[in-house]
């Protein structure tokens, strides 16, 4: 057991690494952590799933749903810096690209379908030439900081090919 000798001692001990484990004890912040990344995960995926039931593909050439997008989903480790704790719900960036049906730079699915698109191709067709987004991320938060017993934040932070967006 530490013991100090003033309170600028017990301060310092306070804003340690070790200080902080000993107040909030780190295994149950993993473990309560873990349980929200958990919830985000199952909310995020429910999301996709409404986006996916929510209309079926025309079929430009013969282009068949891969899911990849849904399958893409991931959870980090926690990781901690300092005496902060932090954990991602994320998309796994090869699964989550897809090619071109007609030829141009390949798209990252996450933000094309959250955040939608435009594409001037004389076609006009929902969901090919155009779409203005499901917004599945934003839906996702909202539900899970409706069921947010632990009262942590969540952060929409977007990330391709090194740049953040």
């Amino acid at each position: 057991m530490a013991t100090f000798k003033n309170l600028n001692d017990l301060a310092k001990y306070l804003s340690s690494q070790k200080g902080t484990q000993a107040i909030t004890g780190s295994n149950n912040m993993m473990i309560a952590l873990k349980e929200a990344a958990d919830l985000l995960y199952k909310l995020l995926h429910k999301q996709l799933q409404a986006y996916y039931d929510s209309y079926t593909p025309v079929d430009p050439g013969g282009y068949t749903r891969t899911f990849g997008l849904l399958n893409s989903l991931r959870i980090s480790p926690i990781t901690q810096n300092g005496n902060e704790l932090s954990i991602s719900v994320y998309f796994d960036q090869d699964s989550a690209t897809h090619p071109s049906l007609f030829g141009g730079d390949a798209g990252f699915t996450p933000i094309l379908i959250n955040e939608g698109w435009e594409w001037n191709n004389n076609i006009g067709i929902h969901h090919l030439s155009y779409y203005e987004g499901f917004h599945f991320v934003e839906k996702a938060i909202n539900e899970f900081n409706a069921k947010n017993k632990w009262g942590f934040k969540i952060t929409k932070e977007g990330h391709y090919k090194g740049k953040k967006i």
